[in-house]
């Protein structure tokens, strides 16, 4: 579900489920559960985005966990039942067992992503909120991507340069 496209439904489902997590019943009070602007989920959706950045973190911090949240099903017995050095070879990282792998890798690609657009935009000297701009657009494609080239940074900035170009 983590794609540069989330359908309007996909987009509802997950702020439900969000709300669900945080035991709250208003988008402001999870905008301000996920450290938003009280009218950031209103606006996320009217954008039909979802600010991804802010949504790992504070699930990490809150111990909730991504699969639930995005509505991934993923087999535990195929994850508990891989090796560490199966893990290693896909992921780049030593992971744990059972959920928090998910957890890790999304922590792990959400730094990858935010390292990638610091060095992206380091060079540009850009204003502010084109910055911002180009931050908000770029972060979730160049995250499905982190997960669809394992984790290559190489791979993953090339996406990005190419992108920015486009933009």
């Amino acid at each position: 579900m983590v794609t540069d496209s989330i359908l309007e439904t996909d987009v509802e489902e997950v702020i439900c489920r969000l709300q669900h997590k945080f035991g709250v019943t208003s988008n402001r009070a999870l905008s301000e559960q996920l450290g938003l602007s009280q009218s950031g989920i209103a606006m996320a959706k009217r954008k039909r985005s979802l600010p991804y950045a802010a949504i790992v973190s504070a699930c990490i911090k809150r111990q909730i966990s991504l699969d639930d949240v995005f509505g991934i099903e993923a087999s535990k017995t195929a994850v508990n039942s891989s090796t560490k050095k199966d893990l290693e070879s896909t992921c780049g990282d030593v992971a744990s067992e059972g959920n928090s792998l998910n957890v890790e890798d999304a922590k792990a690609a959400n730094t990858l992503v935010e390292k990638i657009l610091d060095d992206l935009m380091f060079t540009k000297s850009l204003p502010a909120d084109k910055e911002l701009f180009i931050r908000a657009k770029l972060r979730p494609v160049l995250f499905d991507k982190v997960f669809e080239y394992q984790f290559n940074e190489v791979m993953v900035k090339t996406v990005a340069e190419g992108a920015l170009v486009m933009l």
